[in-house]
């Protein structure tokens, strides 16, 4: 199998003997990287026996879409293996890396009106289709339904432009976004299990605008009318139609997805310390940190190593990618806890425990651990009225609306645990 770097071709992958074998084309060069742990070398990378490389198996689908694709190749692909699997779906992936026999596979993606995805009521069917059609173009892990889809433009008004929030730190803030002519796959849609997990469209939506509000970096995000789907912008695009490269805190740290619970918030600290390059170490890490009092105060127990990357052009800038995936689970799971060790233990922390993380591990002042607390639980507590506003449109009585107030109070927990 290719390689490629958004077009240009960076190596070949396969098989040899127990082993898969990654090995760079002669000509590749610092764009063509595949991973920051898998500089450019003339000696081939082998996975262990059994395994593919982290970096191809960060975008491996799992869950819902795992299995979607695994009926879909049963008649022809009896066994589907991980080197299987990416081979499947590795014409279209998050970042810059793509798996495919030619230029011309990768291109070969389909365009749809998303904006009718969100505007209709029968969701379900749509979503259905948009398996059929881009199971094989959605190399993204995560465990709820999802799928890459490629905007024909109905999404135009917002999406379609480089986000300040993908863009470098050190890039002009005063600049104009620039238009992005579109390649490939531009969008991420979440459709989720309402008989399963009631309200957690909405529930994601609003994670995402509080940490908006406190002034984390965040892709655009669509909430469906019915409440029930989710669409949101791909954060690595640029305006040339290619891609950023993204690497997750597993492949980062030269794990699989399987590894995505173990270790400690410290030893993620430390790994995105060593990774920024170009970029103030302490802003990234105030990022890091933000995040992490925000999964506290709205009881995100899912903000495992995956939900941390990193994006970049070439290894000598790279910052910290926008923050995704962050969603209340306590509604879900009322026993929930951190999803990484912070000091030993995986309970909800205290204020004190967050602040003395942000001094020892995130270079922070006192004085700026605090203010980034505080801005942060005022971001939680000023979404509150739209989660109110959520309520008052859900069902009387229904269970919808009985998880929406779950989610209030998991909210009201956590501002509670952070007060000074």
């Amino acid at each position: 199998m290719n390689v490629f770097a958004n077009y240009a071709h960076a190596g070949a992958l396969g098989r040899t003997g127990e082993n898969v074998r990654f090995s760079y084309q002669r000509e590749a060069g610092p764009e063509q990287t595949v991973s920051l742990t898998m500089p450019l070398s003339e000696t081939p990378y082998l996975a262990p026996p059994g395994e593919i490389h982290p970096i191809f198996d960060m975008n491996l689908p799992e869950g819902a879409l795992h299995e979607a694709i695994r009926r879909m190749f049963l008649k022809v692909l009896p066994e589907i293996d991980k080197l299987t699997m990416l081979q499947i779906t590795g014409r279209s992936q998050i970042g810059r890396l793509r798996v495919a026999g030619s230029v011309e596979e990768i291109k070969a993606v389909p365009e749809r009106p998303l904006h009718d995805l969100l505007a209709s009521a029968g969701t379900e069917d749509m979503f259905d289709d948009l398996l059929e059609n881009y199971a094989r173009y959605s190399g993204i892990a995560g465990a709820q339904p999802k799928v890459l889809a490629r905007d024909n433009g109905s999404l135009a008004s917002t999406a379609g432009y480089f986000s300040p929030s993908t863009a470098s730190p050190t890039a002009s803030a005063d600049k104009t976004p620039e238009r992005v002519t579109a390649t490939g796959t531009t969008h991420i849609v979440k459709m989720f299990d309402s008989a399963q997990y009631p309200a957690l469209a909405t529930n994601e939506f609003l994670c995402l605008q509080a940490a908006k509000k406190a002034g984390l970096p965040v892709p655009a995000v669509w909430l469906a009318e019915n409440r029930r789907c989710l669409v949101v912008e791909r954060f690595d695009t640029k305006p040339d139609g290619g891609y950023l490269a993204f690497e997750d805190c597993c492949a980062l740290d030269r794990r699989t997805s399987v590894e995505k619970y173990n270790g400690t918030y410290e030893q993620t600290a430390k790994l995105i310390a060593q990774t920024v390059a170009g970029v103030p170490i302490v802003g990234a890490l105030r990022i890091f940190f933000e995040s992490l009092v925000l999964s506290c105060a709205v009881r995100n127990g899912d903000a495992h190593r995956k939900n941390f990357g990193v994006l970049y052009d070439t290894p000598g800038q790279v910052w910290l990618a926008p923050i995704y995936d962050i969603i209340t689970t306590t509604p879900y799971l009322p026993n929930d806890t951190w999803a990484l060790l912070m000091d030993g233990s995986k309970r909800w922390p205290s204020r004190k425990k967050l602040m003395r993380f942000g001094v020892n591990s995130c270079l922070l002042t006192a004085r700026q651990a605090r203010e980034s607390i505080d801005k942060t639980v005022d971001a939680v507590r000023a979404t509150l009225p739209e989660l109110d506003t959520h309520m008052a449109d859900a069902s009387s009585g229904g269970t919808e609306r009985e998880f929406l107030e779950k989610i209030r109070h998991a909210w009201n927990t956590g501002i509670a645990s952070l007060a000074v």
